[in-house]
Protein backbone atom coordinates (compact mmCIF):
# COMPACT_ATOMS: atom_id res chain seq x y z
CA UNK A 1 0.00 0.00 0.00
CA UNK A 2 1.42 3.23 -0.94
CA UNK A 3 1.35 6.55 0.99
CA UNK A 4 -1.41 7.83 -1.31
CA UNK A 5 -3.87 5.13 -0.38
CA UNK A 6 -2.58 4.92 2.86
CA UNK A 7 -3.86 8.53 4.83
CA UNK A 8 -7.64 7.89 3.51
CA UNK A 9 -7.73 4.35 5.10
CA UNK A 10 -6.12 5.65 8.49
CA UNK A 11 -9.25 8.01 8.38
CA UNK A 12 -11.63 5.58 7.69
CA UNK A 13 -9.55 3.25 10.97
CA UNK A 14 -9.68 6.14 12.89
CA UNK A 15 -13.54 6.95 12.42
CA UNK A 16 -14.94 3.45 12.44
CA UNK A 17 -12.62 2.75 16.01
CA UNK A 18 -13.60 6.12 17.21
CA UNK A 19 -17.05 6.31 17.05
CA UNK A 20 -17.94 2.87 18.63
CA UNK A 21 -14.81 3.48 21.61
CA UNK A 22 -16.67 6.00 22.47
CA UNK A 23 -20.16 4.16 22.69
CA UNK A 24 -18.43 1.77 24.28
CA UNK A 25 -17.11 4.17 27.01
CA UNK A 26 -20.69 5.49 27.53
CA UNK A 27 -22.23 2.14 27.99
CA UNK A 28 -19.28 1.22 30.41
CA UNK A 29 -18.56 -2.00 28.40
CA UNK A 30 -15.55 -3.91 27.77
CA UNK A 31 -12.49 -2.58 25.25
CA UNK A 32 -13.55 0.99 24.64
CA UNK A 33 -9.96 1.92 25.63
CA UNK A 34 -8.74 -0.13 23.75
CA UNK A 35 -11.02 1.18 20.74
CA UNK A 36 -10.60 4.84 21.44
CA UNK A 37 -6.69 4.42 21.59
CA UNK A 38 -6.57 2.53 18.64
CA UNK A 39 -8.86 5.43 16.47
CA UNK A 40 -7.10 8.49 18.09
CA UNK A 41 -3.65 6.73 16.94
CA UNK A 42 -4.69 5.95 13.67
CA UNK A 43 -6.29 9.85 13.59
CA UNK A 44 -2.99 11.09 14.34
CA UNK A 45 -1.11 9.29 11.77
CA UNK A 46 -3.46 10.57 9.22
CA UNK A 47 -3.34 14.49 10.68
CA UNK A 48 0.73 14.56 10.94
CA UNK A 49 0.45 12.48 7.29
CA UNK A 50 -1.98 15.54 5.88
CA UNK A 51 0.27 18.21 7.28
CA UNK A 52 3.33 16.71 5.54
CA UNK A 53 1.31 16.10 2.24
CA UNK A 54 0.30 19.80 2.69
CA UNK A 55 3.58 21.85 4.04
CA UNK A 56 5.39 20.22 0.74
CA UNK A 57 2.66 21.04 -1.72
CA UNK A 58 3.64 23.20 -4.87
CA UNK A 59 0.38 23.72 -5.84
CA UNK A 60 -0.71 26.17 -3.57
CA UNK A 61 0.45 29.18 -1.28
CA UNK A 62 2.01 29.69 1.74
CA UNK A 63 -1.52 31.38 3.53
CA UNK A 64 -3.86 28.45 2.40
CA UNK A 65 -1.02 26.00 3.57
CA UNK A 66 -1.27 27.87 6.78
CA UNK A 67 -4.65 27.46 7.29
CA UNK A 68 -5.09 23.98 6.18
CA UNK A 69 -2.27 22.84 9.06
CA UNK A 70 -4.42 25.04 11.66
CA UNK A 71 -7.99 23.55 10.66
CA UNK A 72 -6.03 19.76 11.14
CA UNK A 73 -4.60 21.02 14.48
CA UNK A 74 -8.08 22.66 16.18
CA UNK A 75 -10.52 20.55 14.03
CA UNK A 76 -8.68 16.98 13.48
CA UNK A 77 -11.45 14.67 12.01
CA UNK A 78 -14.00 17.46 10.81
CA UNK A 79 -11.15 18.99 8.19
CA UNK A 80 -9.79 15.52 7.79
CA UNK A 81 -12.56 14.89 6.03
CA UNK A 82 -13.27 17.66 4.02
CA UNK A 83 -9.73 17.47 2.72
CA UNK A 84 -10.60 13.83 1.78
CA UNK A 85 -13.52 14.23 0.21
CA UNK A 86 -12.83 17.55 -1.50
CA UNK A 87 -9.51 19.41 -1.51
CA UNK A 88 -7.08 16.49 -2.02
CA UNK A 89 -7.02 16.09 -5.53
CA UNK A 90 -6.30 19.54 -5.83
CA UNK A 91 -3.21 19.61 -3.06
CA UNK A 92 -1.25 16.93 -4.23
Amino acid sequence: MDFKNFLPWSFIVSFVLTIPGALFKIMHWPFANFFLMIGVLSLLIFIVGSIYEISNSKKIEGTEKFIWIMGFIFFGMFTGLIYLLSSRRKII
